[in-house]
């Protein structure tokens, strides 16, 4: 033991030795130990996946030293076939150690499901929204006559209408039924009884009808050129462009007369 007596100086310059040792292993480890048992300066470059057959994966990982598996979870694309690679954990182009794992994530075999929204009164712009935010697509839009304006009066795939909450496949196309904003316009088909030809020809194209035959047959209690018959009758409920057809006391005027009524 020795028998020097303990002085501050002492102590400090132990302190410092010991400290010395401890960052000189300190950097043999990092700088020395550790890059030659980790190949630290040895990585491998992730290669790009996405877009791989599943059958594939193997070759391409083993040949680089690389392991894989698959995340439970599959994903699904219209883009890509079925089990093909859809993403990659590390991404393409990462720099990683030897034997390093990828997870992949897959593309389904059959899409999943969603449930189809309720679109029935919404206008078009928001319905398009609504059908891309759930997965679905938009199809065609036929315009009818309803009085609301631009919005979606029936919501169908191929040609059923859809019931809102219904399970459909992901990515399905979903036709929609969609309002003019003029409505349906229905009105009570005039009286043209007793009423001469053209009279009753001004009045058919008055309301926008159209006059489709004319039966002359002659009748004593009425007078010539005068219309005692109709159809559709008196009051029916029509829209424009309805076909008429008359009949009128008399015979029919000959060829030219005709022409020249015309």
């Amino acid at each position: 033991m020795s028998n020097k007596p303990f002085t501050i100086i002492r102590f400090l310059k132990n302190i410092g030795i010991m400290a010395g040792i401890f960052t000189v292993l300190l950097l043999f480890f990092f700088y020395i130990y550790l890059p030659n048992t980790t190949n630290h300066n040895e990585t491998i470059t992730v290669p790009d996946l996405v877009g791989t057959s599943f059958d594939n994966i193997d070759g391409l990982l083993t040949n680089r030293s690389l392991r894989y598996e698959v995340v439970v979870d599959s994903g699904y694309s219209e883009k890509f076939d079925p089990e093909v690679i859809l993403s990659q954990n590390p991404r393409a182009g990462a720099k990683v150690k030897e034997n390093r794992k990828i997870y992949l994530t897959l593309n389904a075999n059959v899409p999943p499901q969603v449930r189809m929204p309720n679109l029935i009164n919404t206008d078009l712009l928001n319905a398009e929204d609504i059908l891309s935010s759930n997965g679905l697509k938009r199809g065609e839009i036929t315009y009818v006559p309803d009085l609301r304006v631009n919005a979606v009066i029936k919501q169908q795939l191929d040609g059923e209408d859809i019931t809102p909450g219904t399970m459909l496949y992901k990515g399905s196309t979903i036709d929609l039924i969609i309002g003019n904003g003029v409505g349906v316009e229905t009105f009570a088909i005039p009286d043209f009884i007793g009423r001469t030809l053209d009279e009753a020809k001004f009045q058919i194209q008055d309301a926008g009808l159209k006059l489709d035959m004319i039966n002359y047959i002659p009748v004593d209690s009425v007078p010539a050129n005068t219309i005692y018959k109709q159809l559709p009758p008196v009051g029916t409920m029509v829209r424009k462009n309805r076909i008429i057809e008359l009949w009128v006391s008399g015979t029919k005027p000959e060829e030219k007369e005709e022409n020249e009524d015309k």
